[in-house]
């Protein structure tokens, strides 16, 4: 029997899935077929390269400050930011070149940004289809792939358990990292949901308020900017000053929001899509449920804090310990 695992979608929260691959494989489970969406896809491709260990290093390793610079925040079209740091990252370090080269057969999927049709990767050459699985609309720009545009396949399928069956999956677990979206729980869990949407908001005008040092008159002396062009050294101390800059603002706590003002633009783009995609979610594992569903519970966790890492990671062996005996009573009848 073939056990596939199907990584849904949820930025952030992504990190959890580390933790439940390891503690999956601790438990004895076999998993023969990968499948993700976005940071699924993120996460699916280090595993399926068999360097889940190296990257989780890295991503406990991160600072709140190393996100911001990572996420290269900026004025772009099509997006808030880059991310191409992020993905380069793992093209280098964490994943190899082609499909076929994987330790395990491996799916991402992405969305059409003009059609809304699924766009499978399963073979090949890796290239950027991880970038375009995770191009979440507005904050990343989309992806050009051969005459396409190509966006987050959360859109269209944020737990891919059909791309585990296709590649030959007799038995599918799948992980929704978005359970937390459903009309019961929504009244209960209302403040933590707001609070989650305010850290997203912090996220970006912290992002908002080191551009704005950057970008300063008078942040640079006479002198500095006569030698501007000139000089590598210049550059490469220009570099410096930057890092500290987006340190020191990480320093700073922000600013209370006034209840009575709407939500900010970033905080209705997040809520919007995770609510998106919670109904596409459940629409989706309805018409093609997996065999064993694992919806940790991941309410306090905002889309942009990859740097709770090793605390997600944690999470999602909790999750495996507390459905351990479920999961071993369905695979064995």
């Amino acid at each position: 029997m073939k056990i596939g695992i199907a990584l849904g979608a949820g930025a952030a929260r992504g990190w959890t899935h580390i933790g439940i691959i390891q503690a999956l494989e601790k438990l004895g489970v076999k998993i023969d077929i990968v499948a993700g969406c976005s940071i699924g896809a993120y996460v699916g491709a280090a595993y399926s390269s068999g360097k889940l260990e190296g990257l989780k290093e890295w991503a406990c390793s991160l600072s709140d400050w190393q996100v911001l610079a990572l996420m290269g925040v900026g004025l772009r079209r099509g997006g808030l930011a880059s991310g191409q740091k992020v993905f380069d990252k793992l093209a280098s370090e964490f994943c190899v070149d082609s499909y076929e080269a994987m330790n395990k057969p491996f799916a991402s999927v992405a969305t059409d940004l003009y059609t809304g049709r699924e766009v499978v990767f399963d073979s090949g050459p890796v290239g950027n289809s991880i970038q375009a699985s995770c191009a979440i609309p507005a904050l990343f720009s989309p992806v050009a792939y051969e005459d396409r545009w190509l966006v987050d396949g959360a859109v269209v399928n944020p737990v891919p358990v059909n791309l585990c069956r296709q590649l030959g999956a007799d038995f599918v677990i799948a992980v929704n990292l978005n359970a937390d979206f459903r009309p019961l729980r929504l009244e209960k869990l209302r403040k933590d949901h707001e609070d989650n949407q305010q850290k997203t908001e912090d996220f970006f005008t912290k992002s908002q308020n080191v551009l704005k040092q950057w970008f300063t008159p008078d942040s640079k002396s006479e002198d500095e900017s006569q030698n501007d062009g000139h000089s590598q050294e210049n550059s490469d101390s220009l570099g410096s000053e930057v890092i500290e800059k987006v340190e020191e603002e990480f320093t700073e706590v922000p600013a209370k929001v006034n209840k009575k003002n709407p939500p900010g633009i970033m905080s209705v783009m997040s809520s919007s899509l995770e609510i998106l995609q919670a109904r596409v979610t459940r629409s989706r594992l309805a018409g093609d449920p997996p065999d064993i569903l694992i919806e940790p519970q991941l309410t306090d966790v905002g889309i942009m804090e990859f740097h709770r890492a090793e605390e997600l990671c944690q999470k999602g062996e909790e999750t495996i310990t507390r459905l351990a005996e479920q999961i071993r009573y369905q695979l064995l009848t």
